[in-house]
């Protein structure tokens, strides 16, 4: 967590944008640390989008689900409707809502492009797969973290390699997040049942 914060954190004396990719097995947790970093810090970002990296189309309806929390008349009140009815052309609110984050004024979003775990490349018939950098703001500012199993991703910014975590840090991070929640809390394990 303590990297993600030193890396996305807005800071005012450094304005660029701030990329972080967290890489490694699917189920050990890239998610969950992304979610829990924008669920901290999500009041230091003007907004957090959470995208859905799995396929292009997909990415591409999460990012036009975006567009109705976009501040009125910041963007076209279709773009905005778009998420609620449907109605209207899906690229066209994509542009919009990329248009909206590359303004010079709105610099400290955060963007997390979730599960882009698709190989792209010229050599790739995926039909589903996409070069993720198509869909940064295009604007030199803001702050996206990605997740992925993809290590080669790790080229685009700071990143950091999750591992499978031993017992001991387990029971560390289960009481952590339970004891915020519940207080004091008893953890035993069973050996037998690992």
């Amino acid at each position: 967590m303590a990297e993600l914060e030193l890396v996305l954190l807005p800071q005012r004396q450094y304005q660029r944008q701030k990329i972080f990719v967290l890489h490694g097995l699917g189920g050990i947790g890239k998610t969950q640390l992304a979610v829990e970093f924008a669920r901290r810090h999500h009041r230091k970002f003007s907004s957090v989008f959470l995208l859905n990296g799995s396929s292009e189309d997909s990415l591409k309806q999460s990012i036009a689900g975006c567009a109705s929390r976009i501040p009125e008349g910041q963007i076209s009140d279709t773009s905005r409707a778009y998420s609620t009815s449907g109605v209207g052309d899906l690229g066209e609110v994509v542009t919009e809502v990329m248009a909206w984050l590359a303004k010079p004024d709105n610099t400290h979003w955060l963007l997390v492009f979730d599960n882009v775990d698709r190989e792209y490349g010229p050599h790739i018939s995926d039909p589903n797969a996409y070069d993720v950098r198509r869909y940064f703001s295009g604007a030199d500012h803001g702050s996206i973290l990605i997740t992925t199993r993809l290590a080669r991703l790790e080229q685009l910014g700071a990143s950091h390699q999750l591992n499978r975590v031993d017992r001991a840090q387990a029971q560390a991070i289960l009481k952590c997040w339970y004891k915020e929640k519940y207080g004091k809390v008893q953890f035993t394990t069973h050996e037998n049942n690992v």
